[in-house]
């Protein structure tokens, strides 16, 4: 079962992340944060479950890539919303499953808006 406003961003960039995760926060969201692919994996290993995950593509240790096929692979996780939140060109193809993308750099009141439209906070 999913915390309804908790939101996982998964972001390398320290300053990205801190910035993000006072916005998210000041609009009313939970924020759990993870510096990678590997420690995001590890936090929804355990529950509560977020209810959605914000994710850079590009990472260290674990890209989004590798942490959206774990994802997909475990039947408890498969249908967790993911907003992908990343400067990658659009001319890769996304991970399957991405409910939203927002581009770097990232316009605050998008990304809002399409949050919303994933989850909405309590």
């Amino acid at each position: 079962m999913s915390t309804p406003n908790l939101v996982l961003l998964v972001e390398d960039h320290a300053d990205s992340r801190e910035l993000l995760e006072e916005f998210l926060t000041l609009e009313g969201f939970t924020v759990e944060t993870a510096g990678n692919g590997l420690s995001a994996w590890e936090r929804l290993s355990r529950p509560p479950l977020p209810a959605a995950v914000l994710l850079d593509l590009m990472m260290p240790v674990m890209s989004g890539w590798e942490l959206m096929r774990h994802v997909r692979e475990d039947a408890r996780l498969s249908t967790l919303p993911v907003v992908v939140v990343s400067g990658a060109g659009s001319s890769q193809p996304l991970p399957e499953g991405i409910r939203a993308t927002v581009p770097k750099p990232v316009d605050l009141f998008e990304l809002r808006a399409t949050l919303e439209r994933v989850v909405s906070p309590a």
